[in-house]
This record gives structure tokens, sequence and C-alpha cells, in this order.
């Protein structure tokens, strides 16, 4: 039998799930779920009885209109300008022009990043008209202050203005939100997480050393199995999980807020144009240095902490 996950039933119009039960009109291959079937009494596509069609045709006909997206996958009408799951630009075909291409597509072929890589990934090239606006900066702009991996940030960035959307995907931010957001040079941000990480994990540390799940054992004079720690370990085991998801889930939307601020304090300032963009390069990008940096910081706060921690519960 056929495989009509995700096809919608043409009675109801509710999508087809997993293990539905459903069954299809002999005539034109319509599918419908049985008690859908059922209550109608018949087959309700007359459309396609007159025509002659089967349902399989029109369903072809209508996804080859569909416009898939070369960064994600995604399956977008055929009326849409941009992705709407990661909002890049759409194209129906290697040669047509995107929305926010420049119009001269051989020029295009040769542009690149700040950091003299091409826009699109595995050689592909994807790019973007540097003059676009987005919410009154130039795209060029953006790609400067980014620097690297432009294309992912730029494609959250035309989600956020274009869209509406906050919420999007950064497994970096969620697993290390401190080190992430020190790395991007959002420095109060990246000190508050830091800060705030490093106390939250303070029990977790003295857990592990306890029960000498680091490959050694620590006897600090602290029962890790009373109710009164381990209630305090499980809160800030919670606590810390919440900032990991905030981070996680917003983390693309508070750098692209964080781009905008400094790019407009830039652009507010006196200078040319050559020395406004070699700000917002320096002004962006990344830093290893504040992560080396972040990371001495946060294993000195959880080191001092258990000391500190000892000495209240001794």
């Amino acid at each position: 039998m056929a495989n009509y996950t995700g096809k919608k039933c043409f009675s109801c119009g509710e999508a087809f799930k997993d293990g539905d039960d459903i069954v299809v009109c002999p005539e034109c291959g319509t599918p419908y779920h049985r008690e859908c079937y059922l209550k109608e009494g018949k087959c309700i596509n007359d459309a396609l009885h007159e025509s002659g069609q089967s349902w399989e045709q029109t369903q072809e006909s209508v996804e080859s209109e569909n416009i898939r997206c070369i960064r994600c996958g995604f399956e977008n009408p055929p009326d849409k300008l941009f992705c709407e799951k990661c909002g890049t630009p759409l194209t129906k075909n290697d040669t047509e022009e995107r929305p926010f291409n420049d119009m001269d597509t051989q020029n295009n072929a040769q542009q690149t990043g700040p950091d003299g890589q091409p826009y699109g990934p595995f050689g592909r090239q994807v790019v973007f008209d540097k003059d676009s606006d987005l919410e009154g900066i130039k795209l060029d702009d953006y790609a400067k202050f980014v620097k690297t991996n432009p294309l992912i940030f730029l494609s959250n960035f035309i989600r956020f203005g274009k869209f509406g959307g906050k919420i999007s995907i950064n497994f970096a931010a969620f697993l290390f939100p401190h080190l992430y957001f020190l790395f991007r040079k959002m420095n109060l941000v990246g000190i508050i997480m830091l800060v705030a990480t490093a106390l939250l994990n303070i029990p977790t540390a003295i857990e592990y050393l306890s029960a000498g799940t680091m490959g050694f054992s620590l006897d600090i004079g602290i029962d890790v199995t009373g109710r009164v720690f381990q209630g305090i370990s499980a809160a800030t085991w919670y606590v810390s999980m919440a900032l990991q998801f905030v981070a996680g889930f917003f983390g693309n939307y508070m750098y692209y807020k964080f781009a905008q601020k400094k790019i407009r304090e830039i652009r507010s300032e006196d200078g040319t144009e050559q020395e406004i963009a070699e700000k917002i390069v320096a002004k962006g990008g990344t830093s290893w240095g504040a992560v080396i940096l972040g990371f001495a910081v946060y294993s000195a706060i959880v080191v001092f902490g258990i000391f500190g921690v000892t000495k209240i519960f001794a």
C-alpha cells in the first residue's frame, strides 16, 4: 500500500499519521480515513471522477511545483520567496536569481564573505544582495560583523527580521552557553551566563567528586545523599538546564539583536565607509581568547565554590 503519511484526508482535511486506518477510492485513488469515507458514503472527489485523472497524478503535479530549499531541504509552496523553515531565499532552478541576490549573477559567483570564503556551503554559491535592508541595516554589515559562517547566521537573521520569529536551534549555545556568548563577543551575557552556570554546577561537581564519577573520589565532609543537599542539587540542575535551553533556542536571536545594536552604534560614529567597515569587522567576529579566559574563570569559580560550600556544611 502506498505511504499516505503527511497527506490529507479529502473529507476532514486532517493529515494522515502512521497507523491510521486509510481507504482509497477504487476509481480515482483519493485517500480517506475509513470513518470519514463511511460517513460520506462515497468518494466526494467529483472533479477527478469527471476529469478521469487519478489522485496520484494531481499530487505529483502539486509536489513538482513546490520549491525545495537548497539549505534545509524543506518543500515550500511555489508562491514563497523565502524558506518557511530557515528563511533562505528560494529559487526554482539553479539559474534563477534569489530575492536577495545581486542582479549580476556572474559577479555573484565570485562574491565571498569577509573571511574570503564563499557564502554557500559545500562549494555551492548561495549569496545575498549585500545592499539589501534588514531592519535598517544592510546585509553586508551583518556579514562583516558575523565574519564566520555568514550563510547560517544571515539565513536566521532574515527569518527573524522578515518573519518575526525568535526561536532557532544553536547546539553550541545549548551545550556551552557561557563560552559561546564569550566566543561571539557578547561579553555581558557571557559573563552573566558564566557566573550563573558555574555557581549552579557546584553541587553537581561536589556530588561527582564524592561519588568518584570523575575517576577519583574526594572526601569533602558533606553528606551528598542527604535530603537538603539532594534538594539543592536537583534545584540547581533544573535551573542550569533552563538557562541552557534559553541559550540554545534564543541564542541566535540574542546575537541578531546584539549585532544590530553594535552596528548601529558604529554607524552613528563619524568616519569614512572604509573606517566604519573596519570597525564593524573588529567589533564583530569571534574571540578564542575570551573562551580560554572564560573557561579558566569558570573552573576557578567552581573550585573555590566547592571549598566554600564544604566550609558552610562542615
